[in-house]
């Protein structure tokens, strides 16, 4: 039961939208800024790779125990966008401008 409480407590403080900055890295790659969450960044090789790191790089912002994480929302674009991030694609318009991640 206190597991179950704990859980709740952390899946509390997420939000339900976050605002992510993506912008091509110099070297190759990417990386994200979590606008909403001051000092959340991180970085991948990827556009799928860069999802997953923004949700990794959440749960470090929050302070999420690694036994809790499981349990933890997710953040995805709306569908037409992850389409294209699967296909290893991140549209131009989106760079540099802030994409819309929702809680799931």
């Amino acid at each position: 039961m206190k597991d179950l409480i704990n859980v709740i407590k952390l899946i509390a403080k997420f939000p339900d939208k976050l605002g992510v900055r993506v912008s091509k890295s110099k070297d190759g790659g990417y990386w994200a800024e979590v606008v909403n969450l001051p000092g959340c960044f991180t970085q991948a090789e990827s556009p799928m790779e860069l999802l997953a790191m923004v949700n990794d790089a959440v749960y470090t912002y929050f302070d999420i125990p690694k036994k809790y994480i499981s349990k933890m929302p997710i953040y995805l674009p709306e569908e037409m966008i992850l389409k294209k991030i699967e296909a290893n694609e991140i549209p131009s318009n989106i760079l540099h401008n802030e994409l819309q991640l929702q809680r799931v």
